[in-house]
């Protein structure tokens, strides 16, 4: 099975088998709302404990899973949370359990994720826990019909942003203060941390999407643009120490505006779960929806709406996280062929200043 074909089929038989997993899960959890509010009127009995191999494998990649935004550790029965607070409280109690050990600099994070725009991709990729390097599965100029996974080396340049180079955006995340009042005003001033839509102040005869993002490094002053981006870290940073990454969801808890959606909303893979969602009372009618898992209280995904001229929805879901020592490696999978790796030339990254958007009130195609 060292094959190009038999590595295409291992990776291809391992991602299968999780999604499984998590199929049956999200079966199990759409009624999950219910449950809570039936266990606060009465005794909550002891849940059975599934012993399916579908169940094993999940419980064998939490095993390498890292704290992440979620948070992991040995979890007990969710607290049965019914507003914003309660849920935020419950994730910040469950993030602070993760495990503080760091990854070392030639690790390698995986990531399975799915994102949508226009249509859905699903794709997992790899970086390098030092930032030089990241990989992916797929087919190149290089290799034509061939599967294989691609290396490519990164910027020798600093990070400048929190998605840049994950060992330098923990030591960032390290240093912040665990007070969550604190907390909140640093990340909402630091540029490193920008990132995601501030619809809150978008000028009402403003019909360009463009604006609803932020576009330079001023600070996130709105409660929309500081809930926007929180919601960015947890869903760019890869690795977050228990203690920040608890303090994170506590800082949520302080910005007005946050509402707990009643149905279980569904994430990009699919899957239903807690729902917490802002209202950016704009023009365009912006919401942000953050997505965690109904019995961690792990962060899961997000998605942004937009109802201007044409709507307009963009989310993430995050399936995975875990530490393995090769590119191409699945959690609790051999290290793919060497034959099977492939380098690519590196790629030059200029670092442009932004192009300057224009003015709100100015009319379509003045100047052009």
């Amino acid at each position: 099975m060292n094959s190009p074909t038999g590595f295409k089929q291992r990776l291809g038989a391992e991602l299968a088998l999780l999604e499984q997993a998590r199929d049956e899960r999200a079966t199990e959890e759409a009624a999950g709302p219910a449950a809570r509010v039936a266990a606060r009127r009465g005794p909550v009995r002891p849940r059975v404990r599934r012993t399916a191999p579908a169940a094993l494998a999940v419980g064998a990649v939490a095993v390498v899973i890292i704290a992440t935004s979620g948070g992991q550790g040995a979890q007990t029965e969710p607290v049965h949370a019914l507003t914003v607070a309660e849920v935020l409280d419950a994730a910040a109690a469950n993030a602070a359990k993760g495990t503080d050990k760091e990854p070392g600099p030639h690790q390698w994070l995986y990531t399975d994720t799915v994102s949508c725009d226009n249509d859905c991709g699903h794709q997992p990729s790899w970086q390098r826990y030092d930032g030089a390097k990241s990989a992916s599965v797929g087919k190149t100029h290089r290799t034509g019909d061939r599967t294989v996974v691609s290396v490519t080396s990164g910027s020798p340049l600093p990070g400048k942003r929190i998605e840049d180079r994950p060992q330098e955006t923990r030591e960032v995340l390290s240093r912040l203060p665990t007070d969550p009042r604190k907390l909140l005003e640093r990340v909402s001033t630091d540029p490193f941390f920008a990132g995601g839509p501030d619809a809150s102040d978008v000028p009402a005869d403003n019909t360009d999407m463009r604006h609803d993002f932020r576009a330079g490094d001023a600070p996130a002053v709105t409660p929309g643009a500081r809930f926007a981006r929180i919601v960015h870290i947890l869903q760019a940073a890869s690795s977050i120490p228990p203690r920040v990454n608890a303090a994170l969801y506590r800082a949520l808890a302080l910005i007005p505006g946050a509402e707990l959606v009643d149905a279980p909303a569904r994430d990009a893979a699919g899957r239903p779960g807690l729902t917490i969602r802002f209202d950016f009372h704009n023009v365009s009618r912006t919401r942000e929806y953050l997505f965690l898992d109904p019995r961690t209280y792990a962060y899961r995904g997000s998605r942004t709406d937009w109802h201007g001229e044409s709507d307009f929805s963009a989310s993430f879901a995050r399936l995975a996280t875990a530490v393995v020592d090769h590119p191409g490696q699945v959690p609790g999978g051999p290290a793919p062929d060497p034959s099977d790796v492939v380098e690519e030339p590196p790629v030059l990254i200029v670092d442009l200043p932004p192009a300057p958007l224009a003015s709100a009130t100015r009319p379509r195609g003045a100047g052009e």
